[in-house]
């Protein structure tokens, strides 16, 4: 697979560039997102959180990004406070 770097077509993904993007992308969030504040996320794709997880959402907690399931029935991209 390459999803971490799409304008080099025959690149293959490694871990480290897994991890690198993860972090990335993590960082970004936690400068976006206001302490308390998500959104939340389907998940569909080539995601996979386990049976049943069809929701989640992603949260800023202390300048890091949280990721929990979600079971209530909102909107994609609907923003909610965090308690």
């Amino acid at each position: 697979m390459n999803y971490t770097k799409p304008n080099e077509p025959n690149h293959q993904d490694s871990p480290q560039d897994w991890l690198n993007s993860s972090l990335l992308f993590a960082r970004t969030l936690s400068l976006i997102l206001e302490p308390g504040m998500g959104i939340v996320v389907d998940v569909k794709g080539d995601m996979d959180l386990g049976e049943g997880v069809e929701k989640v959402i992603v949260f800023n907690r202390d300048e890091q990004i949280v990721i929990d399931a979600f079971d209530r029935d909102v909107k994609e991209g609907t923003p909610m406070k965090v308690v």
